[in-house]
């Protein structure tokens, strides 16, 4: 009787063991699965920022090129007209020939200043800077039993 009543015990015992294995098992590998799963959605986020902040840097590199040398392309046509104005300021012998070659070269200046804006305002703007990815929080683990 006492053999039976330990074998019972024995059995019982391992029983809830086993049950309880399995399920604790069950429950690690479903958070292993998550836990994967959340990794490769942060990975995947921030591959997908880094590729818009690259995107974002070439396009302000562009921007900045394509910007300088029209200002740089403005500043030598301002400095011939400028010559040239002066030139023909002094050439000019009667004041009313001053007067029209000063007007003359300020009509220049201000074209060459309104190409160039409208150069500048021709040009892609950079697109907005990316945001940041926000971090998912971690699954958490199970409580084991």
């Amino acid at each position: 009787m006492k053999n039976k009543l330990i074998a019972v015990a024995i059995l019982t015992i391992s029983a809830l063991v086993t049950n309880t294995t399995s399920a604790v098992a069950a429950e690690n590998s479903e958070h292993k699965a998550s836990v994967q799963a959340w990794k490769a959605t942060n990975k995947a986020a921030n591959d997908s920022y880094k590729a818009s902040v690259e995107s974002y840097k070439a396009g302000k590199q562009n921007y900045s090129t394509a910007k300088k040398a029209i200002n740089e392309k403005f500043k030598t046509d301002a400095a011939a007209s400028k010559a040239k104005t002066k030139a023909a300021v002094e050439a000019a012998t009667t004041a009313e020939a001053k007067k029209a070659a000063k007007a003359s070269g300020k009509a220049e200046i201000d074209s060459l200043i309104a190409a160039r804006n409208s150069a500048i305002a021709a040009l892609a703007k950079p697109t907005a800077k990316p945001v940041k990815p926000t971090k998912t929080e971690k699954p958490v683990k199970p409580a084991a039993n």
